[in-house]
């Protein structure tokens, strides 16, 4: 039984990796990291609306912090491209 759950967790693990390497050798590393936050918060998200957990205050100004950088890079990019355009 051990043996099976071990196995599946590297065959995740492999396939995260591979997903890590793609999106690093096709894009940029900034969108592999806004990626792998982005996730991460919505795991805690998840975590707390669907398990019940619960959060204090300096873990939700945590969330608050990460979703704002996630934030501003996005509207970094979104105005680089617009000058482009213009």
């Amino acid at each position: 039984e051990i043996l099976t759950k071990i196995i599946k967790f590297c065959i995740c693990s492999a396939i995260g990796q591979s997903f890590i390497f793609y999106t690093i050798a096709n894009f940029e590393p900034l969108v592999c990291t806004t990626v792998t936050t982005t996730r991460k918060i919505f795991s805690v998200l998840l975590s707390i609306f669907l398990k019940g957990h619960a959060l204090n205050t300096q873990g939700w100004a945590g969330i608050g912090v990460a979703c704002l950088g996630i934030l501003g890079e996005l509207e970094e990019k979104y105005s680089k491209s617009k000058k482009k355009a213009a």
